[in-house]
């Protein structure tokens, strides 16, 4: 279920930032070409033809504010596939680790992880402001299973990394076990 939560949000602010990019490059160009073509003929000799131009460079404007927009929308997402697998490998969750990690400021690296939290990259997870980590949701403990489901013993536990086919956040599981992922809640394996 998480998985499907993850994976919806991703689409939803890929095709989000597809639309503000075409629609950005498209009132760019066609707009920015008309007042470019205004400024070239005109000679601005009445007051209407500055208008004509200011009107369509406002909107040429507007085109490469949404390009810019549709642009950080797929950079939060690439900035979640390297959050996710670093804090995934930080069983504290830092966020002072994942700043100096990715070197950003912590406040950059906090707003990122809210803007992320906030389109629903992280379910049913929050910040802890006073010890500056991102908290998960709590999980009750299982038994580590083998694929045939029978129980692993404790005494020899042998741990490996997984990468997420799910969400991309590496995970540490044990050998030859199917896991959960701790992000998205899709299940991992070697």
């Amino acid at each position: 279920m998480a998985l499907n939560s993850v994976e919806s949000a991703i689409n939803k602010v890929k095709a989000k930032g597809t639309v503000q990019r075409v629609f950005g490059w498209i009132l760019a160009i066609f707009n920015g070409f008309i007042a470019f073509v205004g400024c070239a003929t005109s000679g601005f000799k009445e007051a209407l033809d500055v208008t004509m131009v200011l009107f369509f460079s406002a909107i040429a404007a507007a085109g490469v504010w949404l390009i810019i927009k549709g642009n950080k929308k797929f950079k939060l997402i690439k900035t979640f596939s390297d959050y996710s697998a670093r804090l995934a490998a930080d069983p504290e969750k830092s966020i002072d680790l994942l700043a100096s990690a990715t070197g950003v400021t912590v406040a950059t690296a906090t707003k990122n992880i809210s803007d992320m939290i906030a389109t629903g990259f992280f379910p049913n997870c929050y910040l802890d402001g006073q010890r500056n980590k991102l908290v998960f949701p709590t999980m009750q403990p299982q038994s580590p299973t083998t694929a045939n489901g029978s129980n692993v013993q404790s005494q020899s536990v042998k741990y490996t990394t997984v990468q997420c086919k799910g969400c991309g956040a590496t995970n540490k599981i044990v050998s030859g076990t199917v896991g959960e992922c701790e992000f998205c809640g899709s299940q991992i394996s070697e």
